[in-house]
């Protein structure tokens, strides 16, 4: 393994959030002085980027596994890559025997990963394989929001109102479009009951707060009626997805990407049609229990 650390860059997006990492091979294996520098930018950008990546499968795992214990793939029974069901998922709208290889509809309503679970993901970790593209460009983009910015720009009598509040966070409560996902929704719900989290959520390593609830996500807020708990959701959710919160990734083959799910939220756009080939594999390392 060589040591890379001399030929790492960060270049951050000028947003919010987001910064590019320059220089690493993945596939070459990362020295620990040169990880704790790539952990350091993750934790303090929310979102980072390596371009030009050409990996396996076993590489992509490996790299996940150095930020902790891969998470569960909830997914496992529908989406999961037939080689590594346990660790990896497969994000795809193309078909094989006319059934499609991976999950057509990941993400398209803004979100943040898992987290109806007790312990959502830490960090979710996506690797492209195909891009859809319509004359040259890139299709399919993903938006990602700073919840942890948008947490600090509001007002201290919002803040205040908002402390120790905790909202309820149900896997089927999202409408999702086309019967396919709601009926895998339906099926997980035994799985996954409903679980409670802070509204206002702290950075295990950082100590950051963050805003950590969302419409489609969150039913409910605990002690308070539907009535008011429904359009402070729903006002926390436009807030953190106003444009100074938010950098837009235009994807390229090769391009490895992953974000922080204690700050983060995020929203796969389809401008694209079901012909336009995209391929992408997923893995999350296992996070903390909110607090």
């Amino acid at each position: 393994m060589k040591n890379q650390n001399a030929t790492l860059t960060i270049l951050t997006s000028g947003r919010a959030i987001g910064a590019e990492i320059k220089g690493i091979n993945i596939a070459d294996g990362i020295d620990d002085e040169t990880f704790k520098n790539i952990e350091d930018a993750f934790n303090e950008n929310g979102v980072i980027v390596f371009r030009n990546q050409q990996i396996t499968e076993q590489h992509h795992i490996d790299f996940t596994k150095r930020f902790g214990d891969i998470g569960p793939n909830t997914f496992a029974g529908y989406h999961a890559h037939p080689k590594f069901p346990n660790e990896m998922l497969v994000i795809s709208n193309i078909k094989k025997d006319g059934e499609y290889i991976g999950n057509p509809d990941a993400g398209h309503t803004w979100h943040t990963d898992q987290s109806y679970t007790e312990r959502p993901p830490r960090a979710t970790i996506l690797y492209a394989i195909e891009i859809p593209t319509r004359d040259g460009k890139p299709l399919g983009d993903t938006l990602y929001a700073n919840a942890a910015a948008a947490y600090e720009a509001l007002p201290q009598d919002v803040k205040t109102h908002i402390d120790g509040l905790k909202a309820v966070h149900n896997i089927a409560a999202r409408k999702r479009g086309g019967d396919a996902p709601k009926r895998v929704n339906e099926s997980l719900k035994d799985k996954y009951p409903d679980v409670i989290h802070p509204v206002v959520r702290t950075h295990p390593f950082t100590g950051r707060k963050s805003l950590y609830v969302r419409e489609g996500e969150c039913i409910g807020i605990v002690g308070m009626s539907e009535e008011e708990a429904l359009p402070l959701i729903k006002d926390l959710s436009n807030h953190i997805t106003k444009d100074e919160f938010i950098y837009r990734h235009q994807w390229q083959p090769g391009d490895l990407i992953m974000w922080d799910n204690c700050t983060v939220q995020h929203l796969a756009l389809k401008d694209y049609e079901p012909d336009d080939r995209r391929l992408i594999h997923r893995t999350v390392v296992l996070g903390t229990k909110p607090f």
